[in-house]
């Protein structure tokens, strides 16, 4: 795969990567006001969540568009990679590093999700 299109989706996997760190830390924000009892700042921080929950969006948007231009080859090579397998050459190891650590970051918001929706929905949670 050529170096400008691992570069191109290396680009579109940091911005992923702001896009996770921003919702992560105003979930952590969220989960103080639910602690607090505050719903002004309840209601502010989720509203506050759309944001990089559409950079997150178009972000994929682009790595998918991105993806479409490649060669059927170079695309396989590209999916594997973004779904987390090991770098084959030293052109590939920032991005397989940023998918480990998107990865991560993705986790630990949605850990942190969950317990945020159980506190204010209770049994009405999404996640079971």
């Amino acid at each position: 795969m050529e170096a400008s299109a691992l570069l191109d989706a290396h680009v579109q996997l940091k911005r992923t990567y702001a896009a996770l760190n921003e919702a992560l830390d105003l979930t952590r924000q969220l989960a103080d006001a639910v602690d607090r009892n505050d719903q002004v700042a309840v209601q502010m921080l989720v509203s506050m969540r759309q944001e990089p929950t559409d950079k997150l969006a178009r972000a994929q948007q682009a790595l998918g568009q991105q993806k479409a231009a490649l060669s059927e080859t170079d695309r396989a090579r590209l999916d594997a990679l973004l779904k987390g397998a090991a770098a084959e050459t030293a052109e590939e190891s920032p991005l397989a590093n940023q998918v480990g650590l998107n990865q991560r970051v993705f986790k630990q918001l949605v850990d942190l999700d969950q317990i945020v929706n159980r506190k204010l929905t209770r049994e009405k949670s999404i996640y079971k």
